[in-house]
């Protein structure tokens, strides 16, 4: 199972810090993230126009993952997602 770490603004909803999901791909831990834990979730994952939150990365081993090319990358059975928020400013 992928093991998926949710930064503070995610696991509010969840209760959870790390969740254990069964997925092959990054798409597939987002469709489940949502199914797990429903609409309250899926806001905080997506902008109004549908698109992911540009403010939310995912990282896999250290190394991020494109959402417009790596939605489809497979994924070990060991591997562990990070989702970090990114926070701009000056």
């Amino acid at each position: 199972m992928v093991i998926v770490y949710l930064p503070s603004m995610l696991s509010k909803i969840t209760n959870e810090k790390k969740v254990s999901l069964d997925a092959s791909n990054l798409k597939e831990v987002i469709d489940e993230l949502i199914k797990q834990f429903g609409q309250p979730l899926a806001e905080k994952l997506f902008e109004e126009s549908g698109a992911l939150n540009r403010y939310l990365k995912f990282y896999r081993k250290g190394v991020l993952l494109d959402e417009s090319n790596d939605m489809s990358t497979p994924l070990d059975e060991t591997d562990e997602i990070n989702i970090l928020i990114i926070i701009g400013g000056g």
